[in-house]
C-alpha cells in the first residue's frame, strides 16, 4: 500500500512539472519581424498569446516600432526591441522616423 501512494505521488508531481513546463514554453514563444529596406518583415504576423515579438533592424539606418500600445524609441542599426502581447486582438505599428512603413501584430 505504501509503495502505491508513494507512486501516486510521484506521478502526480511528474504532471505538475510537465504542465509547469507547458505553460512555459507557450508563454516563452519569441517570433521575429525584421526591419528590412524601410519595410517590416512579414508585414502581418500572426501569433498565439503570451509571444514575444522581437523587432529586429537590419538595415542601416535607425527606425522605431511605435503603436497605441508600445513604442520602441529609435532603434540603431544591429539592435532590436522586444514586446509581449498579452491582450488578444490586432495591434497596428508604424515607423514614426518613416511613417510609410507599417505593420501589424495579430494576436489569437
Amino acid at each position: 500500500m505504501r509503495k502505491i501512494a508513494i507512486f501516486v505521488l510521484a506521478l502526480g508531481s511528474l504532471w505538475a512539472t510537465q504542465a509547469a513546463a507547458a505553460d512555459t514554453a507557450q508563454v516563452s514563444a519569441t517570433k521575429n519581424v525584421g526591419i528590412v529596406n524601410f519595410a517590416f518583415k512579414p508585414g502581418t504576423l500572426t501569433v498565439p498569446k503570451g509571444t514575444k515579438v522581437e523587432f529586429e533592424n537590419e538595415s542601416n539606418t535607425a527606425h522605431t516600432t511605435t503603436s497605441k500600445n508600445f513604442d520602441s524609441k529609435r532603434i540603431a542599426p544591429g539592435k532590436s526591441f522586444m514586446v509581449r502581447f498579452q491582450q488578444r486582438g490586432t495591434f497596428a505599428y508604424h515607423c514614426k522616423i518613416h511613417p510609410f512603413m507599417k505593420g501589424k501584430i495579430v494576436v489569437q
